[in-house]
């Protein structure tokens, strides 16, 4: 096990991490993953490693403190999560698929709302992490926004 949901941010409902997704770019295995209840509290997380570490080792693995992309009212982006990553058709552009729902308010338990839709955007690089643009819209971080 290299993470389990410690940070308040990751027991909002449900104490979860789940979820997974890989990217390797400059010398660094990142590890986003998904936390908390399905509804607007679900967010997505982040953890790395150096590509050459023992990835098996708990003690290799970095885990940011706090959300990485998560629930945004202005945007209508209510509990992003369960996202995977992709390449756009130039090769070197990583899009990042997740989905999110664009209300907050659910009668009864989350995960029986099935009322989460797939969204897609651009994933930046700032200083050699990703950059999530949380608080950019899907629009803001296209390929067509991309500079």
């Amino acid at each position: 096990m290299i993470s389990q949901p410690t940070h308040n941010w990751e027991i909002q409902g449900h104490r979860v991490n789940e979820a997974p997704a890989v990217l390797v770019r400059h010398n660094k295995v990142f590890v986003t993953f998904s936390a908390s209840a399905t509804d607007a509290n679900y967010s997505i997380g982040l953890m790395w490693a150096d590509a050459d570490a023992d990835l098996l080792d708990p003690n290799s693995w970095h885990k940011l403190p706090e959300p990485v992309f998560y629930s945004n009212p202005a945007l209508k982006r209510f509990g992003p999560g369960h996202n995977s990553f992709t390449k756009a058709e130039d090769g070197e552009t990583d899009i990042m698929i997740y989905h999110a729902r664009n209300y907050k308010e659910i009668d009864g338990e989350p995960l029986y709302d099935p009322n989460r839709h797939t969204r897609a955007r651009v994933l930046k690089w700032k200083d050699g992490m990703p950059f999530f643009g949380q608080e950019l819209s899907d629009k803001e971080m296209s390929m067509k926004n991309l500079k």
